[in-house]
C-alpha cells in the first residue's frame, strides 16, 4: 500500500495542530505551576495563622527547627521550580525564524520589512516547512523544560509534606504531653 501524500493545506494544517498541540502542553504546565503557587500560599497562610495563636511560652527543640528547615527547603525549592515554568528561556542557538516573535522584531527590520520577507517565504514551500519545523521543534523544548520544571515541583511539594506531618506530629504530642 502506497502512502497518502498530503496537499500544501493539509501539510500546513498538520504543522498548525502540531504547534497548537505543543502550545496547549506548556499552558497546562504554566497552569499546574499556578495551582501549586495557589496552594503554598493557602499552606503558608495556615501554617502563619497556626504560629500567631500558638502560645508564646512555647520552647521549639533544634530538633523541630531542623525539621521545619526542611520543610522549608522543600517548599523554596518547589516554588522555585514553579516559577522557572513562568520564565522564559529563550534558546539563540537557533536559525533566525519567521514564526519566532522575538526573531521577528529583532532580525527582519521594521513591519514593512517583515510582511515582504514573510510574503517571499510563502511561496517558497521547502523554506516554509523548515521554518515551521524549526518552530515545532524550538517550542517542544520549551514544553519539556516546562514539564521537567513542573514534575520537579510537585516532586518537593511531596516531600514537603514529611517535615510538616513530623513538626506537626512533634507539636501535637509535645501539647498533649505538657
Amino acid at each position: 500500500m502506497e502512502p497518502v501524500k498530503l496537499n500544501a493545506e493539509e501539510k500546513l494544517e498538520v504543522y498548525w495542530e502540531t504547534i497548537g498541540y505543543i502550545n496547549g502542553l506548556n499552558r497546562s504546565s504554566e497552569i499546574k505551576a499556578g495551582l501549586i503557587i495557589s496552594f503554598y500560599g493557602l499552606l503558608l497562610g495556615v501554617v502563619l495563622q497556626v504560629l500567631t495563636n500558638m502560645e508564646t511560652d512555647y520552647k521549639m527543640t533544634y530538633f523541630l527547627i531542623g525539621v521545619i528547615v526542611v520543610f522549608a527547603f522543600f517548599v523554596s525549592r518547589s516554588i522555585y521550580y514553579s516559577f522557572r515554568c513562568f520564565l522564559p528561556q529563550i534558546e539563540k542557538n537557533f536559525n533566525k525564524n519567521m514564526f519566532f516573535f522575538h526573531d521577528v522584531i529583532t532580525h527582519y527590520g521594521d513591519i514593512d520589512a517583515f510582511s515582504k520577507k514573510f510574503r517571499k517565504l510563502l511561496d517558497k514551500e521547502k523554506e516554509l516547512y523548515d521554518q515551521l519545523g524549526q518552530q515545532i521543534y524550538a517550542i517542544s523544548l520549551i514544553a519539556s523544560k516546562k514539564f521537567s520544571d513542573v514534575n520537579n515541583s510537585v516532586r518537593n511539594l511531596v516531600y514537603s509534606f514529611i517535615p510538616l506531618l513530623v513538626a506537626v506530629g512533634i507539636i501535637v504530642v509535645e501539647e498533649l504531653v505538657l
